[in-house]
């Protein structure tokens, strides 16, 4: 009996160890507030980044999907973090933030939490809303353009070097995204893991 109660207490060391390291490996990304990003931007003045805010909620399936499997890619990890701002804002968060004077507060239906006001700035343009929405922002907080649903992280890399590189200026993404692999993805990985 104690043969058995050791094993059993042996894997539970193992299984526990492997989630430790699983939950490290998914934080691969340096995650910030909205406001925080802002200052920072502010802060860097000319030489601010782009902002990407993930927005998800608690409930939605898809973004813990894209946090387990795209956002703890590598590459999608290291581009996030050369390029931008990267946020997490939960869509039915209970935090007032305050952006370019405006402040956007939560919203109760009731007893349960509704949508942030944020939310409205973010979709607003879109053909539609739900989570995840990935948006991308200049420094100031205008938009640049919004991601909605999941994305595998091989498409998520290209669409944030698209945006941050500026090829949305001149291309189209899907010219872009047809020459990725072959003329822009070896530069943007010397870059970006370059020590």
């Amino acid at each position: 009996m104690k043969k058995i109660t050791m094993i059993f207490a042996l894997l539970w060391v193992v299984l526990l160890s492997s989630s430790c390291f699983s939950q490290e490996k998914d934080s691969k990304v340096k995650w910030m507030g909205v406001s925080d990003a802002i200052n920072q931007a502010q802060k860097d003045g000319k030489d601010a980044k782009l902002i990407f805010i993930d927005c998800y909620t608690d409930w939605c399936k898809w973004c813990k999907v894209l946090d387990r499997k795209s956002f703890s890619e590598d590459t999608v990890a290291a581009i996030l973090n050369y390029y931008y701002y990267p946020c997490k804002f939960d869509a039915e968060g209970q935090e007032p933030i305050t952006i370019n004077e405006v402040t956007y507060n939560p919203v109760k239906k009731g007893e349960r939490k509704g949508t942030h006001e944020l939310m409205k700035t973010i979709w607003e343009g879109q053909k539609g809303g739900g989570y995840p929405t990935m948006s991308i922002r200049k420094s100031d907080f205008s938009p640049i353009d919004c991601i909605l649903g999941y994305v595998e992280a091989s498409e998520l890399q290209k669409a944030l070097v698209y945006y941050a590189e500026g090829y949305n200026k001149d291309m189209s993404f899907e010219k872009f995204s047809d020459k990725y692999a072959d003329k822009y993805q070896a530069k943007v990985i010397k870059k970006i893991f370059k020590k």
